[in-house]
């Protein structure tokens, strides 16, 4: 008996199940039925407390419960646990780069250290050098005294007398002979006359093509005909001046074709006649069908002169 509570420890179990479903015998005295579990203990009931309390014997406690007569409880399944997220790929770890496996040293053999250049081998070497640059070296030879003299007239005949006059003086000091330097002076001397001859021709063209132009643009060709007639019969001609003839003709006649036309609008045929005729002087093809279509126009006036009765002028 419990002295503070006033309870009784081993409470009365029943022999048979409680349970009126049950009613089964229990072959022990247990707290809860092994066949349907229901609990065999009676309500309590409250005992006097008494001063002393007798100690309860060993024979009065009931035996244990073996483990195979107790009631199992019941198994409680845990949820499950919620999936967790997927976890982020962990950022991959730069792969380092191993070094490269050092080779074994080799021992190597050194070999031994070679001897001096002895002076005799320098020397037989540098002779060697000279002997090969006397065998191949360039020939510098200065050119012949007949060849400095023709490459001097050259320069004399394209008028470049400052060089020709420098040849000469070369060969004069260097006292080469006296026909060839006699040689070098003549043509020198008639190269200048020619140089010169050219140089004034050039300047006379310059104004003649002056004049000329001038002429053309006052519509005057015949003070251009006359400057360049003046030219030829001192300069001679050459295709520049027949060019130049040849335009200036084209315009004597192209003015000799304008008065025809002229003519033939006043209906005066013998003053169309005079024109044509002056025109085709020059001879110019340029202006061959021009002149053609004036002598056609020229036909018709005198045929409708003659059909009208008109007495052509």
């Amino acid at each position: 008996m419990d002295v503070k509570k006033g309870r009784n420890v081993l409470e009365p179990v029943n022999d048979r199940c409680i349970n009126p479903a049950c009613g089964k015998q229990l072959p022990l005295r247990v707290a809860y039925c092994p066949f349907c579990g229901t609990a065999q203990q009676a309500p309590a009931v409250p005992e006097p407390v008494m001063a002393v309390p007798a100690p309860a014997s060993a024979a009065a406690m009931p035996p244990p419960v073996p483990s195979q007569w107790r009631p199992v409880p019941p198994v409680v399944t845990p949820p499950a646990p919620a999936p967790a997220a997927e976890a982020a790929p962990a950022p991959e770890k730069p792969l380092l780069e191993k070094p490269a496996p050092k080779k074994p040293a080799v021992a190597r053999s050194v070999p031994p250290p070679r001897p001096p250049v002895r002076l005799r081998t320098w020397l037989l070497a540098a002779a060697a050098l000279v002997g090969i640059w006397f065998v191949n070296k360039p020939d510098d030879k200065p050119a012949s005294v007949a060849e400095q003299v023709q490459a001097a007239t050259v320069l004399a005949q394209q008028c470049d007398l400052d060089g020709a006059r420098s040849a000469l003086a070369l060969l004069k000091s260097a006292k080469a002979p006296a026909a060839q330097v006699k040689r070098l002076q003549a043509s020198i001397t008639s190269s200048a006359a020619i140089c010169d001859k050219r140089q004034k021709r050039s300047q006379a063209w310059e104004q003649v093509v002056l004049a000329s132009g001038q002429a053309f643009d006052a519509g005057k060709p015949e003070q251009a005909a006359t400057r360049l007639a003046a030219y030829v019969k001192r300069w001679g001609e050459d295709a520049d001046t027949m060019e130049l003839d040849a335009r200036i003709k084209v315009a004597q006649a192209s003015r000799e074709l304008d008065a025809a036309d002229a003519c033939l609008a006043r209906r005066d045929h013998a003053c169309v006649e005079k024109r044509l005729v002056a025109a085709e002087r020059y001879k110019r093809p340029e202006l061959a069908a021009r002149v053609k279509a004036l002598r056609g126009s020229l036909s018709q006036l005198l045929e409708s002169a003659l059909l009208d009765g008109e007495t052509p002028r």
